[in-house]
């Protein structure tokens, strides 16, 4: 994919700038994420985690405001482009097929078309676009490895993960915590930053990083 830059695109590093933008653009944001909800309702709360466990992640690396901000909007809007996924694939029960599993990687482009008309948003799009990659490279859409991968976007891989391994779905039950864990160790230098990793887990076992939503409390 080819994209074109514009220096307007580059991000201000004014403290504020990026919360003001977002509450500017914030109704517009949660109108995209109710229609994807009113597709595949799991998605609206997803999103939402997503973004919260992304947002304590960064906030525990100690980035910048602007950073962190752009990390907590980019998991809210991460999802977005499967507004274009049909139903028959966002709410199939069981495991897709290879056809349906390409259509489903689609959301991501999707995603990035949808965020390029949203008013001077184009700054989450490295995060939005990035957060399927992988730290050994097989991911995609790009097939990036390492740091190659936006710092946020591997941020939101971690979030994304673990709120799919924990979070209760109509075709499975929610895993146990211990056992999310474990998966996202044997994850390390394959599908995650191992340095970021650590320190997700360590959110987890002190108590920062906290399951909601499961549908069991």
């Amino acid at each position: 994919q080819t994209a074109l830059w514009r220096k307007e695109d580059r991000p201000r590093e004014r403290s504020g700038y990026y919360r003001s933008s977002f509450e500017r653009i914030a109704p517009t944001i949660y109108a995209l994420m109710a229609a994807v909800d009113a597709k595949d309702q799991i998605t609206f709360r997803h999103s939402l985690k997503v973004s919260e466990y992304a947002t304590l992640l960064a906030q525990a690396l100690e980035l910048k405001e602007e950073e962190v901000e752009i990390i907590r909007e980019a998991g809210l809007l991460h999802d977005i482009g499967k507004i274009g996924i049909p139903e028959s694939i966002l709410k199939k029960q069981g495991r897709l097929t290879e056809a349906e599993y390409m259509v489903m990687k689609e959301h991501v482009e999707n995603a990035v078309e949808m965020i390029r008309y949203l008013p001077d948003m184009n700054y989450v799009l490295p995060t939005v676009v990035g957060h399927h990659e992988r730290y050994d490279g097989k991911g995609y859409p790009a097939g990036l490895a390492g740091e190659a991968i936006p710092l946020g976007a591997r941020c939101l891989a971690l979030a994304d993960s673990f709120d799919t391994m924990t979070a209760r779905r109509p075709y499975k039950e929610p895993m146990q915590i211990s056992y999310a864990v474990k998966e996202l160790e044997k994850g390390k230098n394959t599908q995650f930053d191992p340095y970021l990793t650590d320190v997700f887990l360590r959110l987890i076992e002190e108590g920062e990083i906290q399951v909601w939503g499961r549908g069991d409390d």
